[in-house]
């Protein structure tokens, strides 16, 4: 079965990305010269307990098995939970409480003395257009003062078909940039909140997209707010940063010279820092991003949870037959009126030279109210219950037998 995966280091792709600049000395000026003066970014300060060099594998790195049993060891428990132990900048891991038979680090990071966390990796199923596993961590300076939080992954599509936004299990919404992105996500949670500063971030994103090919494009976009507001009588700053990746498709429309253009997003969870005004360190991304390590036994894992997900309908696929679900059944009922202002022959050629073009394949879905067109590198079809559709080239493959879920095949329009 070939599938197109949806990366799920989002922890990588997201802290490798989200590096800050800066400190917050700023803060004093701007507010003496009124709420309305801007902020800008200065030269970081450094944090007196924070290592100046790389630092060396923690002597306690797991070399083999994790342990087994229903939960973490007690030293990682407590490490992942809130208190790392004493004696300066410790490595902590973020754990994946649900993802395999026990819990187990996927990540491990390094933190300053003292600093608490909570959260780790989540596995959503209800997450938009299937953007998971995810995460939903925290950490905390012994003063409180700095919060960093990794929000959950979200993810969306949009088109030129002329229909309205929508919301739903894959959301239409015209969101094509960074800054568009993060604009939504601040009204969403930081309503009221002052904006500051606005950045393009490049430096943020580390690792390329996806190489186009079969009529898609990919790029990705980083960028950084920063805001100021009031949270329970005291003045804020926090900086809000996100790394998005956006793949786009375009195919023949109906009518002459018509071309159709489809959108899809996936915004690897917005990173927030705050602070108190005149305390801001935005610096502190880059220093926290900098140590980062995948763990190798929960990346391997990963690896064999798509080869299996490859095998038997994956993942990829459904959750690209979510996004395609919600597109289908406007096209294929613009499809069926230019069908009938065709004679057959035309139809037959027509239909044929698209197909060709695009690389899909036309299967009968009575459901969508017709034709749908799927990837055309699959043999065999099925539509869920939920309207995500499934694809595998292996015959022997059932979903209703082998994923446990209801779903009927589709014949395929040679």
């Amino acid at each position: 079965m070939k599938t197109k995966q949806v990366s799920t280091l989002v922890l990588a792709a997201l802290l490798a990305g989200c590096l800050g600049r800066g400190g917050d000395d700023a803060d004093q000026a701007a507010e003496a010269t009124g709420p309305a003066a801007p902020e800008a970014y200065t030269a970081p300060r450094p944090a007196p307990d924070w290592p100046q060099a790389t630092a060396p594998a923690a002597p306690d790195w797991p070399q083999g098995p994790a342990p087994a049993g229903p939960s973490p060891p007690p030293e990682m428990a407590a490490a992942a939970q809130g208190t790392p132990p004493p004696g300066g900048p410790q490595r902590v891991p973020i754990i994946d409480p649900n993802g395999f038979e026990k819990p187990m680090p996927a990540q491990w990071v390094q933190l300053p003395a003292g600093w608490q966390t909570q959260g780790g990796v989540v596995w959503d199923q209800n997450a938009p257009c299937g953007a998971t596993p995810s995460l939903r961590w925290q950490a905390r300076a012994p003063d409180g003062a700095h919060l960093m939080t990794i929000h959950p992954s979200e993810a969306w599509t949009w088109d030129n078909l002329g229909l309205p936004p929508s919301q739903g299990a894959c959301p239409r919404q015209p969101i094509t940039s960074a800054r568009q992105y993060l604009e939504g996500w601040i009204q969403r949670h930081r309503p009221g909140a002052r904006v500051l500063d606005y950045r393009d971030r490049p430096d943020y994103v580390r690792s390329p997209p996806p190489p186009d090919g079969a009529g898609t494009t990919w790029r990705k976009e980083a960028g950084e707010f920063l805001l100021a507001y009031n949270q329970q009588g005291t003045e804020m700053r926090e900086v809000v940063a996100v790394v998005v990746q956006f793949s786009n498709m375009a195919m023949p429309g109906v009518m002459p010279g018509e071309v159709r253009q489809f959108m899809s997003g996936t915004a690897f969870g917005a990173t927030t820092l705050a602070a108190p005004a005149g305390q801001l360190e935005i610096d502190l991304l880059a220093r926290i991003a900098a140590t980062l390590q995948v763990d190798p036994q929960w990346q391997a894992r990963m690896n064999r949870h798509h080869e299996e997900m490859s095998r038997t309908a994956t993942r990829g696929a459904i959750e690209r037959g979510r996004i395609m679900a919600d597109t289908n059944r406007e096209i294929a009922d613009m499809q069926m009126r230019g069908w009938e202002e065709r004679n057959a022959a035309s139809d037959r050629m027509h239909d044929r030279s698209i197909d060709a073009i695009t690389e899909t394949t036309r299967y009968q879905d009575p459901a969508a109210g017709g034709q749908v067109r799927l990837d055309g590198y699959s043999d065999n079809a099925w539509r869920a219950a939920d309207g995500s559709y499934i694809q595998s080239d292996d015959p022997n493959f059932d979903p209703n037998r082998d994923l446990g879920t209801d779903a009927e095949r589709l014949e395929r329009i040679e």
